[in-house]
């Protein structure tokens, strides 16, 4: 954000001494003169205006890695799995007005993208601070419906959620008739969404 200021010297120091030994100067002569200083509020860098009323982004989500899963696991179902990795989800709400977002997202079943799909009683389970405070305790399902995720608290910024693997868990239901082979991988897509009331504020005059 680039300001400016405007500052002037009050007409009574632009008197000299010498005026005023004689007694010439009058009392308007040397009265103080008000000035102002002024700034004016703007979204973005006016060389850079792509967007003059700021944006919400959201600028990265995390992927999951769960590691190697014994068959008799994905036969009976377990509970709690612990992920091998950390991961990062990141939002950034530049805008003008109220920061009010909204984050959730779905999951499918597992499936190894041909024959063989897990059953949908799956849950993705994790817990984050944000760098703004957002508190999170994820529970998105495998049956495609939708879970909030995180709420903005009307602060802007820089969000950051550093998601840790060992407070990442997957329960997955009893796939008792499941086909599996020995190096078979099952992955699923997380879709997020994160929207906003107000998408795109007001432009600052």
């Amino acid at each position: 954000m680039k300001t400016k200021a405007f500052a002037a010297i009050s007409l009574a120091t632009l008197l000299s001494p010498a005026i005023l030994a004689f007694g010439q100067a009058s009392a308007d002569a040397i009265k103080p003169v008000d000035s102002t200083a002024d700034f004016s509020v703007i979204a973005k860098d006016p060389t850079d205006p792509t967007d003059p009323s700021g944006s919400l982004v959201l600028k990265s989500v995390p992927s999951f890695s769960f590691g190697e899963v014994k068959s008799s696991e994905i036969f009976s179902g377990f509970a709690n799995k612990a992920a091998t990795n950390d991961s990062t989800l990141e939002i950034d709400d530049n805008r003008l007005g109220t920061s009010d977002w909204s984050l959730t997202a779905t999951m499918g079943a597992f499936s190894d993208g041909s024959s063989t799909t897990l059953s949908s009683d799956s849950a993705l389970k994790f817990t984050t601070t944000g760098t703004l405070g957002e508190t999170v305790d994820a529970n998105i399902k495998g049956d495609g419906s939708s879970a909030s995720i995180a709420t903005g608290n009307a602060k802007h910024g820089n969000d950051v959620f550093a998601i840790k693997g060992t407070d990442t868990k997957l329960d997955m239901g009893a796939n008792a008739s499941a086909v599996l082979t020995k190096g078979q991988q099952f992955t699923s897509t997380i879709n997020w969404n994160l929207s906003s009331t107000q998408p795109v504020a007001s432009a600052a005059n």
